[in-house]
């Protein structure tokens, strides 16, 4: 009679911790339960076209937008002085996106009628910011499809600029120039021609690559090491853009 008392005695223990456990454990999982983004800092890119490319830096906290920031990169892969641009409605833009994207949680927000090409760039890049910062992913790829921008170092003669083109989480084209104080090459009348061909042929071997590592890989030209070096970073840089 005693084993069957202190095996009922353990069952209720057992009941009891579980009962006190489940207590303790449910307000948690309810201040969890259905969260969408991960709180922090998350950026986003937007596809680059032949004036540059827009950029978003959120906070996110409890699924909520509490901050942005967005700033313009130019073609040249300088971000843009908006107290030296020559057009206001630019800077207009953005403080006024800015206060629009928080206030309405989100990218559903209207374009600056006097700087539609900037506000285009700015909702897909914050579209971006909060498709990195889901908790769960909507996409199994490595990379959003699109056109992106990479700059490389500069030395003594320039540095390297690539739009590369990503689709299937593959590179589908690229666009390589120069960048020689502060004005791109001419290559029509550029008398090294070595460095002419080596552009035109690297643009094709970056083609169908899919990762850093098989960027690095690629075979500069002989007689444009130092040109086809700077490719590569530039060509890799655009592709970490594109990471989702």
């Amino acid at each position: 009679m005693d084993r069957v008392l202190k095996g009922w005695s353990r069952v209720v223990l057992l009941v009891g911790i579980l009962a006190v456990a489940t207590a303790v454990a449910l307000p948690l999982t309810g201040r969890t339960a259905g969260k969408i983004y991960k709180d922090g800092v998350t950026t986003g890119i937007s596809d680059a076209d032949d004036h540059g490319y827009g950029m978003a830096v959120l906070v996110i906290k409890d699924d909520k937008i509490v901050r942005v920031t967005l700033s313009e990169i130019t073609q040249f892969g300088e971000p843009k002085d908006y107290d030296k641009y020559p057009w206001p409605a630019a800077k207009e833009a953005k403080e006024k996106l800015e206060k629009d994207f928080v206030a309405n949680n989100g990218p559903q927000v209207d374009v600056y009628a006097k700087a539609t090409s900037s506000s285009r760039k700015w909702i897909q890049a914050v579209e971006r910011a909060l498709a990195k910062a889901r908790v769960t992913p909507e996409s199994k790829a490595k990379y959003f499809e699109g056109t992106f921008f990479g700059k490389s170092k500069a030395d003594s003669h320039g540095y390297a600029v690539a739009w590369v083109t990503v689709e299937n989480d593959k590179i589908k084209a690229v666009r390589l120039d120069e960048v020689t104080d502060g004005k791109f090459k001419d290559w029509k009348n550029y008398s090294y021609k070595v460095a002419v061909t080596a552009r035109d042929e690297m643009q094709k071997r970056f083609v169908g690559k899919s990762s850093v590592a098989e960027i690095e890989q690629v075979d500069v030209v002989t007689g444009a090491t130092n040109s086809g070096n700077k490719y590569k970073e530039a060509v890799a840089n655009a592709l970490k853009a594109a990471e989702r």
